[in-house]
């Protein structure tokens, strides 16, 4: 994980969470779904690289 920008990872769940947003007030169901999910893994991520900063400091 060491090349993933933790700062960079940050602005990505900002944006997908802001996208979330928008296809839950435009009831975008097919959106809703996408976000979701990408939104899921990206938490999922960003826990991992959460955890080997904690590992290695």
């Amino acid at each position: 994980m060491a090349s993933i920008d933790s700062n960079e990872l940050d602005e990505v769940l900002a944006t997908t969470f802001k996208e979330l947003k928008t296809a839950v007030n435009n009831y975008n169901k097919d959106s809703i779904a996408l976000y979701s999910q990408a939104l899921s893994a990206l938490v999922g991520l960003r826990q991992q690289v959460d955890a080997q900063d904690r590992a290695k400091a």
